[in-house]
């Protein structure tokens, strides 16, 4: 009877700490989310198109073309556009990458589909980061978008 008292106690002890959670983190996320209601949400810069994109590479606008697949990725198919860096995901937030982003131009985060530049662009903003938009639908979406229509003009030689 006694090691059932002890191993149901123990058991309790264990239950409770896994539905534990980080409150001051927890808050942290409410005051970040608290604001997109569905208008702000639909009124949101966050995300850019392709197309966008693409014409502001034409018009060789300033800007930061952040790509932040996996090195794999990017061996792959990688940004050669003037101004584009490679950052993976895993490395983004090393100060030495946080110290190099630039704050006097949009910096565009690129990934496959959009989802990790999501989530790379929202944690940038809660540090403080605000010049950070997401491209639509990620490389796939780029590449899509660069037809001879929209692609950059380069110099022949």
């Amino acid at each position: 009877m006694r090691k059932t008292v002890i191993s149901l106690i123990a058991l309790s002890a264990l239950a409770a700490s896994a539905f534990a959670y980080d409150a001051a983190k927890a808050a942290e996320f409410d005051g970040f989310f608290s604001h997109m209601t569905h208008k702000a949400c639909a009124n949101s810069t966050l995300f850019v198109k392709a197309d966008d994109v693409m014409k502001m590479l034409r018009e060789a606008k300033p800007m930061l073309l952040l790509d932040i697949r996996t090195e794999g990725e990017a061996s792959v198919v990688a940004l050669g556009a003037s101004g584009s860096r490679h950052v993976p995901v895993e490395h983004l937030f090393e100060k030495p990458n946080l110290d190099a982003l630039p704050t006097d131009r949009p910096i565009i985060i690129v990934c496959y589909s959009g989802t990790r530049a999501t989530m790379a662009a929202m944690g940038l903003k809660m540090i403080g980061v605000r010049n950070v938009q997401v491209l639509k639908g990620g490389i796939v979406a780029l590449a899509t978008s660069d037809t001879t229509k929209n692609a950059p003009l380069k110099d022949e030689k």
